[in-house]
């Protein structure tokens, strides 16, 4: 696999997962994973189907560069159109025209569509749609082309399953206030906070594919819950596996009280996390701002702000990540090492875009358990009311 595109693989599916995590609704998600997956492979068109158990058909939910035509040629039959796939297993069809997998074969020569690859949405163990993607030519796709489109499609199935979850919590919500007649209270805007982003420099392109590799199986544990303790353990459990340091902690910040608060951490005694919160003004505040900051000497480092229970601690260095999601800087996510420890570019390239992923992770996390909350909240306070 050349540099470039394994530099590309792992840059696109940081920014892919971000924004399908990032979308405000799930019809954006769906519109954003087809339009990505098409601009990866530099192919004519997309199109994204989730499966309809009670008719057993794949229905439409969203496309990219196909005609109304096309789209409108008629209903595709799960255990006729390219059946395979719903086993879990991606499917390649080079001559689109001849294959017997392919449903509407002269609909397919009308949109100038000759090679298929469609993978399974997979949430959890079980298939919930395709996501196809259609070259005008023949194409060939490689192993690590078929493995980056597994990936998104992978991703994308869990997100909808997540959303789901989501939009299912505010829809109780909404009705439990249609019910009785009352408007529906609505959250406050937080402001946006400009940042500067990863930058995605060339790298080793055996270390790019295996950190892409490596970023594809933790997000897909982050993305298996929506309890954000738990999201936030894997995250801090999974970095100290990977770089191999002493330990770790994902602290966010409290705008009132202007401390960064332990949400989970490990490898740190009960006496070091003791010490005191730190304040986002006096620990590292260059992280604050959205830049990574590592400090090699942790016993005279002025931007510490508990230097002698560091050293007391046998932590000689520290990197220190900001966690990013929707334009704001939320925490941060250490790593202590015991002796003085230097990054390469592919670290601090693979830690940045999973502290990115882990942002968006969080927040989408903390929005469904805020939503579970409001229901159980106005539920019983409005059952309250009436009795």
């Amino acid at each position: 696999m050349s540099q470039s595109k394994a530099n590309e693989y792992f840059r696109l599916f940081f920014e892919t997962t971000q924004s399908i995590l990032a979308a405000g609704n799930l019809q954006t998600t769906l519109n954003t994973l087809v339009q990505h997956a098409v601009a990866a492979l530099q192919i004519k068109a997309g199109s994204l189907r989730l499966i309809d158990e009670q008719s057993n058909s794949l229905e439409q939910v969203a496309a990219f560069g196909l005609s109304e035509a096309y789209l409108n040629k008629g209903p595709l039959d799960a255990d006729q159109s390219i059946p395979e796939v719903l086993a879990g297993k991606p499917v390649y069809i080079k001559d689109a025209y001849h294959d017997p997998r392919v449903q509407y074969p002269d609909a397919m020569r009308a949109e100038e569509i000759n090679t298929i690859l469609s993978v399974p949405l997979i949430a959890g163990q079980k298939v919930i749609g395709v996501l196809r993607l259609y070259s005008a030519e023949p194409r060939d796709y490689s192993t690590e082309d078929i493995e980056f489109v597994s990936a998104l499609a992978e991703m994308g199935g869990l997100v909808i399953a997540n959303a789901r979850r989501f939009e299912a919590e505010g829809d109780k919500l909404a009705s439990l206030f249609t019910e009785i007649g009352v408007e529906q209270p609505t959250a406050a805007e937080t402001a946006e906070q400009q940042f500067e982003s990863c930058a995605f420099l060339p790298l080793d392109p055996n270390k790019s594919l295996a950190y892409f590799r490596t970023l594809h199986e933790i997000t897909r544990a982050i993305l298996s819950t929506l309890d954000s303790k738990r999201v936030m353990q894997q995250i801090v459990n999974k970095v100290i596996e990977i770089m191999q340091v002493k330990a770790s902690a994902l602290r966010l910040r409290n705008e009132t009280t202007r401390e960064l608060e332990l949400i989970v951490s490990t490898g740190l005694s009960e006496k070091f996390l003791a010490k005191g919160k730190p304040h986002t003004d006096q620990s590292i505040s260059d992280t604050l701002a959205g830049k990574p900051v590592l400090i090699t000497d942790t016993a005279n480092d002025p931007r510490l702000e508990y230097p002698a229970e560091t050293v007391a601690e046998g932590i000689a260095s520290i990197l220190s990540l900001p966690i990013v999601a929707r334009q704001r800087v939320i925490g941060v996510l250490r790593l202590y090492s015991a002796e003085s420890r230097q990054y390469s570019q592919e670290d601090l390239t693979f830690l940045t875009a999973l502290a990115g992923i882990a942002g968006v992770a969080i927040m989408t996390a903390r929005g469904y358990e805020q939503a579970r909350n409001d229901y159980s909240f106005w539920s019983a306070t409005l059952g309250y009311l009436q009795d």
